[in-house]
């Protein structure tokens, strides 16, 4: 799933969390506090051995290798994530399979990392254009085809007399298309987007019944459902 245009800009910044002082905030701007400015980890349960399932492939689960491994990357350090982050990133984890699991909440991680949400494919329509250009024999570039190459499916060729009184056959022409994007692909793009908002949803509720955040009151606002209409 591709994503879309920055919403950093459009999400307002979340104050500094404060020892007994709750503010509200949107999920998605929260998500990107966590991921973003605490850099959140996914910690998900132990991969199943009787199934061999594994989760989808990305930074956390790489981190996950290395810690299981006992590896540690050289050099540099951080802070811990604040509390809070730890609890959003635990709800974000906890996605159930109805809502994409693992492979959902890496996407919803990796993208609140980024400040953006998938691309919806706003404004998209598809539009028709010209397959390919090909050479005229003087090696000028063209965008017709003979209709002799399509076979069965062609045109017959056109006969004509010319001025010699002599009939002559002429290739019919017709210029190859393609349609891009396609209905397909639109579909897609925006199937994909109601599936991360439907996630998105289901996380707000979580934090939002649990109540388990100290510092952060999570609202009922989301980003655009529908954001093609």
């Amino acid at each position: 799933m591709m994503l879309g245009r920055d919403t950093a800009s459009l999400a307002p910044a979340l104050p500094r969390p404060r020892p007994g002082v709750r503010v509200e905030a949107a999920i998605w701007p929260l998500l990107m506090w966590a991921f973003q400015r605490e850099c959140a980890r996914l910690e998900f349960a132990e991969i199943e051995r009787i199934t061999g399932a594994r989760p989808g492939y990305g930074t956390e689960y790489v981190m996950i290798e290395r810690a299981r491994l006992g590896c540690r990357v050289d050099g540099g350090g951080r802070s811990e994530p604040h509390p809070d982050a730890d609890v959003v990133a635990a709800a974000v984890a906890a996605l159930p399979v109805v809502h994409g699991g693992r492979s959902m909440a890496i996407h919803i991680a990796e993208a609140a990392r980024a400040g953006m949400l998938p691309d919806a494919m706003v404004g998209a329509v598809p539009r028709c254009h010209p397959a390919g250009k090909r050479q005229h024999g003087a090696g000028r570039p063209s965008k017709v085809a003979d209709a002799a190459e399509l076979g069965d499916e062609g045109w017959p060729h056109q006969s004509r007399v010319n001025r010699r009184g002599v009939q002559v056959v002429e290739p019919v022409q017709f210029c190859p298309v393609v349609w891009s994007p396609t209905p397909a692909q639109i579909g897609a793009a925006r199937r994909g987007y109601l599936a991360f908002w439907g996630a998105l949803s289901e996380i707000r509720d979580n934090l939002r019944i649990g109540r388990a955040l100290s510092c952060f009151c999570v609202t009922l606002a989301m980003p655009p459902q529908t954001p093609w209409k």
